[in-house]
């Protein structure tokens, strides 16, 4: 598909940061951009310029979005300018009032690049081409058509825009439904009009919604005068799951009729899972770090309490590390990091055992239902494979660089602070390995 690189744009937003932002993300697109702080800014600079496009906020300070939308679409000079509005909300009722005052497409914050891009290029092409049919076309069939393609495109936006649309009976069955719900579910539009809604939802949900469809309960579950939106799991044809945001509207009618409104939001949920595991990152060395060690230690020890197993705790220092950074460099100091938490994390290999990095040079390993011998099995190879790293240290005492272990075991009680003893046991042990000559290790 050819991209529209060129067109003024006039973005219109009380933030300076949003407008900075769009502008930054639009001009690498070769677009000329002009801004406006307040709507009746917007509405002086479109009649002198007649931008190609207006991306405009909803919520501004003097007239809001909506208003001044329509005051563009009442001048003959500006109404023939798409504008797509921009806004943190995404409330049925915005979407319908934004598209009613003259609004073509809508764009929710935060933004997303790649979203940006399609729905400016699409309305400068609708554009376009409506320009193209106007200046071509001069009798009133011709502009009848293009009314009709200008009618069947601002429905094509509105499906995109909203994304799955069901309308459902009291009893939960599905009346009519959009093409993005096939797409979304792998049903056929025959197949969608012969099945109940709770077949799109996974378990638990479906048991719950079939429950409130059969009880006449759905107004106890959505409150209808405030519209929002929550978080279910949609089940495909196929059987595959994934996360959906779900709505629902009541429709008026002579009977009780539903507007369920659905959108896939798999990639925003991939991107929270991300973002969580990169917190639980320490990011030099890989390993978790002390807020991931400090919450799973939390639940590793709750573990212990109902299976009445053993936790063995490990507490690892690096000899001489300060003098060591100090000769050689804190960049050397970083690698010598990195490969002890290399090594670290090549013997520590059971799914529930954590290994991680709380500190400068200390590192704490947790080994659930871990016998002593095995604790110490595991501590001695840590000791010894540091160690075969070989790795030079002209002011250690045995030349290279070397660990010090602490070792503390115990069956975890309901004591409140039981867990945080234990840490501190490990820490005495740690160092009277340190105190009886380093490069071993000790059991509390």
């Amino acid at each position: 598909m050819n991209k529209i690189t060129s067109g003024q744009i006039l973005v219109v937003d009380d933030t300076q940061d949003n407008i900075a932002l769009l502008t930054e993300i639009l001009q690498n697109k070769g677009y000329q951009i002009s801004a406006a702080r307040d709507g009746e800014r917007a509405i002086k600079i479109a009649r002198h310029i007649i931008p190609d496009l207006i991306l405009l906020d909803i919520m501004m300070p003097g007239i809001d979005g909506f208003e001044t939308c329509k005051r563009l679409k009442s001048l003959d000079s500006t109404k023939a300018i798409p504008v797509i509005f921009i806004s943190a909300k995404t409330d049925m009722s915005d979407l319908v009032t934004g598209f009613s005052v003259g609004g073509t497409d809508y764009i929710t914050k935060p933004f997303h690049e790649e979203e940006i891009y399609a729905r400016v290029e699409n309305q400068l092409k609708i554009k376009n081409l409506n320009h193209q049919l106007a200046t071509s076309e001069v009798n009133m069939r011709d502009l009848l058509v293009e009314y009709q393609q200008q009618s069947e495109q601002l429905q094509q936006i509105v499906t995109l825009v909203i994304d799955g649309l069901l309308k459902l009976n009291s009893s939960g069955e599905i009346q009519d439904a959009n093409p993005a719900i096939e797409k979304l579910f792998g049903y056929s539009t025959q197949a969608l009009q012969s099945i109940n809604f709770t077949r799109l939802l996974a378990e638990p949900f479906a048991s719950q919604y079939e429950n409130l469809f059969e009880h006449n309960s759905l107004e106890l579950e959505h409150d209808f005068s405030k519209e929002k939106s929550v978080e279910l799991i949609g089940k495909r044809q196929d059987g595959s799951e994934f996360p959906i945001e779900f709505s629902l509207l009541k429709m008026p009618a002579s009977e009780k009729m539903y507007l369920a409104v659905i959108h896939d939001i798999t990639v925003h949920k991939n991107k929270e899972e991300k973002l969580r595991d990169l917190s639980y990152l320490d990011p030099l060395t890989n390993l978790s770090n002390r807020r991931y060690f400090d919450e799973n230690f939390a639940r590793v020890w709750l573990q212990g309490q109902r299976t009445k197993s053993q936790i063995a705790f490990i507490m690892i220092d690096i000899d001489f590390f300060k003098q060591f950074n100090d000769s050689y460099g804190h960049q050397a100091g970083d690698v010598c990091l990195i490969k002890i938490a290399e090594t670290l994390k090549d013997n520590i290999k059971r799914p529930g055992d954590i290994v991680a990095r709380i500190g400068g040079e200390e590192f704490a390993v947790i080994l659930p239902d871990t016998s002593k011998e095995g604790v110490v099995q595991v501590a001695e190879q840590l000791r010894h494979n540091v160690q075969a790293l070989k790795i030079p240290h002209c002011d250690s005492i045995y030349n290279v660089i070397t660990i010090s272990l602490g070792i503390a075991i115990t069956t975890p009680d309901n004591e409140c602070h039981a867990s945080s003893m234990l840490h501190k046991m490990a820490d005495e042990a740690l160092y009277q390995a340190k105190q009886s000559g380093r490069n071993q290790y000790t059991v509390f």
